[in-house]
């Protein structure tokens, strides 16, 4: 784990494991960079893989900073690195991170994963994807009153019914119980980040490589939400797993591993 604070805001925790072109792993509300553990592993064998703590989880610490500003933050962190040309890796909520990457300093990337991630993940008139806004107002009540319990829940509930049955998710449920907590203030916020914020537009207009990775039975990004994708973005790749949900390289790290290590190969040009 390495640690280093950024313009005296934000002290992010990180790991760099291997060593070729750059590939950056961005996780999700309440993880942790060590979601993606069978990632690194198989992908630090030919990259130089960034894995990061978003503020407010794993080891990084808190701020109550706007999204942009944390993003500044980040582009920071990734240019002290030496970041450049980089595969982006983003689980939902670490989409809009990338995606403010993208726009902040388009030379930091070369290509763009999106797992269960959208663009805006609340409904809104003429938008009908994503979580209600009623439904994330409830959360963010339940993390003042429930926490840590209601976060475990909400993780649970991410899961199909097939996959909450396997023995993976067992040994997931266990590995998560000794990973750190994300700070409550934090978690809060980034439901109010959620609730706000809109990047369609900035999606939309993305030049590089984009492959977008969901599962059937995701909650969050429906298959009516990748389809609305389809249509925002044509030409990108899209790869569905069946019987999956919101982290189908968790329940399916070696197949997801291998559509994106397909897609990498695919599109390097370099």
């Amino acid at each position: 784990m390495i640690k280093q604070k950024i313009e005296q805001r934000i002290d992010w925790s990180f790991d760099i494991k291997g060593e070729g072109d750059f590939m950056v792993f961005l996780h999700g509300w309440g993880d942790n960079r060590k979601i993606w553990r069978q990632q690194i592993k198989f992908f630090s064998q030919k990259y130089k893989v960034v894995a990061v703590d978003l503020p407010g989880h794993g080891d990084s610490s808190w701020q109550r900073l706007s999204l942009d500003v944390l993003a500044r933050d980040l582009v920071s962190l990734l240019k002290a690195q030496s970041v450049h040309d980089a595969v982006f890796v983003s689980s939902s909520l670490g989409g809009l991170f990338s995606l403010k990457v993208y726009a902040l300093a388009p030379a930091l990337v070369d290509r763009m994963v999106f797992v269960g991630s959208l663009p805006k993940f609340v409904k809104s008139e003429g938008y009908p994807y994503g979580l209600d806004v009623a439904a994330i107002r409830k959360l963010n009540d339940q993390i003042n009153s429930a926490y840590p319990s209601i976060v475990n829940i909400f993780f649970r509930s991410l899961f199909t019914r097939e996959e909450r049955a396997t023995r993976r998710y067992r040994w997931m449920q266990r590995f998560r119980r000794e990973d750190t907590l994300a700070a409550q203030p934090g978690l809060a916020e980034y439901l109010n980040i959620l609730e706000k914020v809109d990047l369609r537009e900035e999606l939309r207009h993305i030049t590089k490589p984009l492959q977008f990775i969901n599962g059937t039975g995701d909650t969050i990004c429906t298959p009516e939400a990748v389809a609305y994708l389809r249509d925002l973005c044509p030409g990108s790749r899209f790869d569905d797993f069946e019987k999956c949900g919101h982290f189908p390289f968790l329940s399916k790290p070696y197949e997801f591993n291998e559509v994106l290590n397909d897609f990498l190969e695919t599109t390097n040009s370099k």
